[in-house]
């Protein structure tokens, strides 16, 4: 069934989804003083009747179950489900909006998981909080309000994915938690020029395909001062398909990471490279020449990461080549298909990912 993406979705008595996921928004505090996730049935239960009993009497709310433990343990297949989930619940046109609860150590992944399979109007908010559900000034609430009033708001339509913690209201894209403790826990990277003056296609492109990530390896690589080849290599062994190296200031490379990028540019165009920093804020760009600087990196075929930081940078990756592979898979190569042409198949899908990467890596 195709989901709705028109407008014909109520308004005016709005039915929103609280997808739940666990995280510290209904984890406890055990004897010891440890704050654990999961086995949080009852602390959900609680907190949705807490939220009926201050909604707006027109705002209907309903459950449903995804995950429950710590967003710490999540990873590609926990982005799949979610993602599903999303779309399965939005496939109802009575359903005015999303909401999805949600730890916030990897908030952002999710985030962005989202977002980038997101071209139906209606809002999807993700909210969690900074302070267990049984805390004497518990967070959860707070923001579970905050979240459900906006996605039962018509002025959230065409927003794509918001995250909503400690009254801040933030668009998926480039967010990123900033603080370990502080209520208001994420941020967002964003360039010095307002949205409006962006061309329309860099606004918030969608994939055109459904991304798997668990089926496709992307792993992040640190590259702090002095760092050699050991864990690009190492990666590369394992079966990445693409790496995001977090290098320092505006994407600059360590001279033997740098070394190792031009190998791998020259052996392996299947494996897609981005730069990106440890810089908290600004845009990763191909600004230094010489060994390992950025400039030097784009002419070796290197993606510069743009405003999004590793985490997220590494789920676009990853999206753009799952959705690239498929489509070489379903055009080019069959089940029976030898070696030589499967590895052309990657060096293709590696290729359109290039080409797609400038339309998502920006700002939206």
């Amino acid at each position: 069934m195709d989901r709705v993406t028109s407008a014909q979705t109520s308004t005016d008595t709005p039915h929103i989804v609280i997808c739940t996921t666990g995280g510290t928004i209904t984890a406890f505090t055990t004897p010891e003083g440890a704050v654990v996730a999961g086995d949080s049935d009852p602390a959900t239960a609680a907190m949705i009747d807490e939220l009926r009993a201050v909604l707006p009497g027109e705002i209907r709310v309903s459950a449903r179950a995804v995950l429950d433990a710590d967003s710490s343990t999540f990873g590609p297949a926990e982005w799949d489900l979610i993602v599903d989930t999303v779309a399965d619940v939005l496939v109802d046109p009575e359903v005015s909006g999303v909401v999805v609860t949600h730890g916030t150590d990897t908030l952002e992944e999710t985030a962005i998981a989202l977002d980038l399979h997101h071209a139906d109007p209606r809002p999807v908010a993700l909210t969690g909080a900074q302070r267990a559900a049984d805390h004497p000034e518990a967070d959860g609430p707070a923001n579970l309000l905050d979240a459900v009033l906006l996605a039962a708001d018509p002025v959230s339509r065409d927003l794509g994915v918001l995250v909503v913690l400690g009254r801040a209201i933030l668009q998926a894209r480039g967010v990123r938690k900033w603080h370990t403790t502080d209520s208001v826990a994420f941020a967002r990277n964003s360039p010095e020029h307002p949205v409006e003056d962006l061309p329309p296609e860099l606004e918030r492109p969608t994939l055109t395909g459904r991304a798997r990530f668990a089926d496709t390896r992307v792993d992040v690589v640190a590259c702090p001062p002095g760092s050699d080849a050991a864990a690009v290599n190492a990666c590369v062994d394992a079966g990445a398909r693409g790496l995001v190296l977090e290098g320092s200031g505006s994407g600059n490379l360590p001279p033997l990471v740098a070394d190792a990028v031009a190998r791998l540019a020259e052996d392996r165009p299947d494996i897609v490279v981005v730069a990106s920093s440890r810089v908290p804020r600004g845009e990763v760009t191909a600004t230094y020449g010489g060994r390992g600087g950025g400039a030097e990196l784009a002419a070796r075929g290197v993606l510069s990461a743009g405003y999004l930081r590793s985490g997220q940078a590494r789920v676009l990756l990853a999206a753009l080549l799952s959705v690239a592979e498929g489509a070489e898979a379903d055009v080019d190569v069959d089940a029976d298909a030898d070696a030589e042409t499967r590895a052309d198949a990657d060096v293709d899908a590696a290729a359109r990912v290039r080409r797609e990467w400038s339309r998502f890596h920006l700002y939206n």
